[in-house]
């Protein structure tokens, strides 16, 4: 955290001009009484460094800490004084009319101290501060260090190691869109088994203290420096194709397009019986320019090519002969001197093709890797159906890396994402291979439906009744209601039914896709089955003759009384029409069941005859 605030007091309070730090290493070289010999090289920029920045490092500060517990043992640390540079000059590059103007200078710091055992190993480092504010692939670079470090490891485990060393200085320059091959790789005195990667470069000292002492160096474990969007460890720098390095060889091999600076991490690590016990690391700006070449090797090719016919267009620049060979290890006969490139591969396969171009003693190569196939063969789904209106992913059934697509949609993704039905078509383009596929999409979009009339009363049952009716294009149907009013095997589409309920249907559309839908009834029963009058004239008009109702849509058992409380009627289910009893006012009692409802009630009811 405070390096971060560092930075961005850093970039918001002041204006520096580019300082020195270009990168460096550290070895070291055991001798005997735990003595080591300790060589740090550092890189400096000649041309943009700030002089006295350069003056100060007459002395390089080495702090030494516990491997295990990162715990600085002051009495240990120790400073070196340089030796006179030596300037990295060497042209890495064949006929280069117009070096660009980058200098680097390489300072030898030497020194033979004594560390003695400590069974946990040691970790050397070396920080300081800063690097040219003109980097393109770091953030704040003006404000970012470099921690160039390494370890001894435990000598009673592995014995007696130094460790790795690169046996050439890295190039001090690079060409835009100039391949180079570079030989990045180390001695190791033991013999150990190397390995070469990229890796992620470390920060050291700040601009408030660009050279830091013992004591104010950052202990392990060291803080990383922080890329660029769009840049890492492992894609440090913008090449085509992409920067590598062999992990057995050490070859880098690189083809800059974008002119600048950038900090790229090689390191070595050394393994003995299988197990890592040391490394050198190379943290290093690469400066990238464009340069004038007397003569150049060029050509453009698809790496991928289909019908195992290739033209080749040579790019060469300032050439005079050409010499092609199509890498077709199976006749002598795939050369040519044309300028322009033509051959025919007998088959599919992986070849390797070599353009030589000279111009008097100037010669220059280019070796390029392309694909040849029949075609490039890929389906998209057989036409499908889905059962269900979400949102579906369609993909070819085989990806082609570093290939474009076009959808019909207008999508150039390698996967689309489509809720539509239709017909859909996809093409490839791989290299010089196109194909097309097309497949038709169906979104099931039927709608299977229970529906029902009104649950009511009827009045010659004196029960409930609802007709269900299942609505689509159903295949099979199965039906479930709370509480059960169907049997188990009941299978037609439509359905009576006496009760209200939950219903539901499921099953099979005949297109195959499955569905289901629910139904609440509760019945159309606004006004209750129930009348019961307080009036009514047994005058025989036909009309309110008696009580409770001629034809009542329930069943009932009625008590009459009079007013004095004396039962004078009890019958079930037929009515009273008063017989011999005068005008007045009666009492009654009434129990009634229909439609699924039921009452007890009692009142009063006054006949009226005249």
């Amino acid at each position: 955290m405070r390096k971060l605030l560092l930075i961005l007091f850093f970039i918001t309070s002041f204006s520096v001009k580019a300082t020195h730090i270009v990168g460096g290493e550290l070895n070291y070289f055991p001798l005997k009484n735990n003595k080591y010999h300790i060589t740090l090289k550092l890189y400096v920029d000649c041309y943009n460094g700030q002089a006295g920045a350069i003056l100060q490092d007459l002395y390089a500060n080495i702090a030494v800490y516990g491997k295990d517990s990162n715990q600085l043992l002051p009495n240990l640390c120790f400073s070196i004084k340089r030796a006179l540079p030596i300037r990295v000059s060497k042209t890495n590059y064949n006929c280069i009319l117009l070096a660009p103007n980058a200098c680097v200078d390489a300072y030898y710091y030497d020194t033979v101290v004594t560390i003695p055992y400590r069974s946990e190993g040691y970790i050397l480092s070396f920080q300081r501060c800063c690097r040219n504010n003109t980097i393109l692939n770091l953030i704040a670079p003006e404000a970012t260090g470099e921690n160039i470090w390494t370890q001894i490891s435990d000598s009673a485990k592995i014995g007696a190691n130094s460790s790795p060393s690169f046996k050439n200085l890295p190039p001090n320059f690079l060409c835009t869109n100039a391949p180079l091959i570079f030989d990045h790789s180390a001695t190791d005195a033991e013999g150990d088994s190397l390995i070469y990667e990229f890796f992620h470069p470390y920060t050291g000292g700040d601009q408030f203290d660009p050279r830091p002492s013992f004591l104010n160096d950052e202990p392990p474990p060291f803080s990383q420096v922080a890329f660029q969007p769009g840049y890492s460890y492992n894609l440090a720098i913008n090449s085509s194709p992409l920067a590598s390095i062999n992990s057995k060889t050490g070859l880098l091999k690189i083809t800059p397009t974008v002119s600048g600076q950038f900090v790229v991490g090689i390191v070595v690590k050394e393994f003995r019986n299988g197990v890592l016990i040391g490394f050198t690391q190379r943290d290093y700006q690469f400066n990238v320019q464009q340069c004038v070449f007397e003569t150049t090797s060029a050509f453009v090719t698809p790496e991928v090519n289909c019908d195992r016919e290739v033209f080749f267009a040579n790019t060469s620049n300032n050439a005079k002969n050409y010499l092609w060979n199509y890498g077709d290890t199976t006749t002598l006969a795939d050369t040519s001197n044309n300028s322009s490139g033509y051959y025919k591969y007998p088959k599919s396969g992986v070849y390797q093709v070599k353009l030589i171009a000279k111009n008097g003693n100037c010669i220059d190569s280019i070796l390029k890797t392309i694909i040849i196939l029949d075609n490039i063969i890929y389906q998209l789904p057989n036409d499908t159906l889905f059962c269900k209106t979400t949102t579906k992913s369609l993909f070819p059934n085989k990806f082609f890396e570093g290939s474009t697509y076009l959808w019909s949609t207008g999508s150039t993704d390698s996967i689309i994402s489509t809720n539509s039905s239709g017909l859909y078509w996809l093409k490839i383009t791989y290299g010089k291979c196109v194909k097309f596929d097309t497949c038709i999409i169906s979104i099931d979009q039927q709608i299977v439906k229970l529906i029902s009339d009104s649950l009511k009363c009827d009045i010659e049952t004196k029960a409930l009744e609802a007709t269900l009716f299942a609505k689509g294009d159903i295949n099979t149907i199965k039906w479930y209601s709370n509480p059960k009013q169907l049997a188990d095997d009941f299978k037609d589409t439509i359905a009576q039914i006496h009760n209200k309920g939950i219903f539901k249907i499921s099953g099979q559309k005949r297109n195959g896709c499955p569905y289901s839908d629910s139904i609440i009834l509760n019945g159309d029963l606004s006004h209750s089955i129930f009348k019961f009058a307080n009036i009514f004239t047994p005058n025989n008009d036909g009309w309110n003759d008696v009580y409770p109702e001629a034809l009542p849509p329930y069943d009932y058992h009625l008590v009459i009384f009079d007013r004095w409380g004396l039962k004078i009627h009890e019958t079930d289910n037929i009515p009273w029409n008063s017989g011999k009893y005068p005008n007045g006012t009666y009492y009654y009692f009434i129990e009634a069941n229909g439609c699924g409802e039921s009452v007890k009630t009692r009142g009063v009811v006054q006949v009226i005859k005249d």
